[in-house]
C-alpha cells in the first residue's frame, strides 16, 4: 500500500484538482446505410448507476495534446498498463488517470490519481474505425485494492459472442447529447449481435469490430469512448463508435479484443 500512497501524493501535487468543464469529447461516429428514424432529443440511454467500486477495472481518463483535452474511459489491464481506444490516445501528450473512482470529479479516498506520458496507439490506427486500440503505460506499478482491480482477457478461440449479454460501463452522457458527463459511474447490459446484423445499419465491417444491438433503447454514448465491454470478467470489447446522438434502436460498435491479443502481449506485460 505504501507505493500507492506515494503515487497518490505525487500525482496530486503534479495534477491538482480535476479540470472540470474544460474538456471535450473525442467520439467516433459512422454514417449509416439506413435512415435514422429516431429524433435525437435528449433521452436516457438505458443504464443505471453502478454500486460504488463494483467495477474496479474501470478507469477515468483526461487526455491532453498541446492545445486541447478530452475525456475517455479505459480498463486496468495489469498493475502497469491501461487499455483504451485508439481514438482516445491519438495525438496524446499526457494522460491524467483516475483509478478507484465512482465520482471521479469529486474527492473519494479510494481514488488513485496518476499522470502518464506513455501512450501507445496501434501502429495501424488512422483516425477511422479500424485498429481502434491503445494502451497507457503507468509510471510505477500500482497496488491493487478493493476499489482498484484488473480485468481479464478472453481466449483467442472464444467465438464471436453473438447472443451473449455483455456489460458496458462509463461516465458518458446518459442522454443523447449534453454538456457534461455523468457524475457517477453507470453501466448497461447489452446483447452482442453478429457483424452481419450490424452491417445492416453501418455497412461493411471487418472482424476486428464487435457490435451490440441497441434494443430497449440501450447504448454507450459520448464520453464512454475507450471504456470496457465485459463478459464474465473478460474484456471482450473497447467502446469505439456508434450513431451520432446515440438514438435508440441502433447498434453500438466496439473494438473486438480477441483480434488484438498478440498486440496487447507485445505492447504490455499482460500474459496471454
Amino acid at each position: 500500500m505504501k507505493s500507492a500512497v506515494i503515487l497518490l501524493v505525487v500525482a496530486t501535487l503534479a495534477w491538482g484538482a480535476p479540470k472540470t468543464g474544460k474538456l471535450s469529447f473525442r467520439n467516433l461516429y459512422k454514417e449509416t446505410v439506413v435512415p435514422i428514424v429516431n429524433h435525437p432529443n435528449p433521452r436516457i440511454i438505458g443504464g443505471q448507476e453502478a454500486v460504488p467500486h463494483s467495477i474496479p477495472y474501470q478507469v477515468f481518463l483526461e487526455i491532453y495534446n498541446t492545445t486541447s483535452g478530452w475525456y475517455c474511459g479505459g480498463s486496468l489491464l495489469t498493475p502497469n498498463y491501461i487499455v483504451t481506444a485508439g481514438h482516445c490516445g491519438a495525438g496524446a501528450r499526457q494522460a491524467y488517470i483516475i483509478l478507484g473512482a465512482h465520482k471521479p470529479l469529486a474527492y473519494e479516498d479510494t481514488q488513485l490519481q496518476i499522470v502518464s506520458s506513455n501512450v501507445i496507439v496501434h501502429e495501424d490506427y488512422d483516425g477511422e474505425i479500424g485498429n481502434d486500440i491503445a494502451v497507457i503505460g503507468l509510471p510505477e506499478t500500482i497496488t491493487l485494492t478493493d476499489a482498484i482491480g484488473t480485468i481479464g482477457l478472453p481466449s483467442a478461440d472464444s467465438g464471436d459472442f453473438a447472443g451473449q449479454i455483455a456489460r458496458a460501463s462509463g461516465w458518458g452522457f446518459i442522454y443523447g447529447h449534453g454538456p457534461t458527463l455523468s457524475d457517477v459511474l453507470n453501466y448497461v447490459d447489452l446483447e452482442i449481435i453478429t457483424n452481419e446484423e450490424c452491417e445492416e445499419v453501418f455497412g461493411t465491417l471487418d472482424d476486428t469490430i464487435l457490435c451490440t444491438s441497441g434494443d430497449n433503447n440501450t447504448s454507450t454514448c459520448s464520453g464512454d469512448s475507450g471504456g470496457p465491454l465485459v463478459i464474465d470478467g473478460s474484456l471482450v470489447g473497447i467502446t469505439s463508435f456508434g450513431v451520432q446522438y446515440c438514438p435508440g434502436g441502433y447498434p453500438a460498435a466496439f473494438t473486438r479484443v480477441t483480434t488484438f491479443l498478440e498486440w496487447l502481449a507485445t505492447n504490455t506485460d499482460v500474459k496471454i
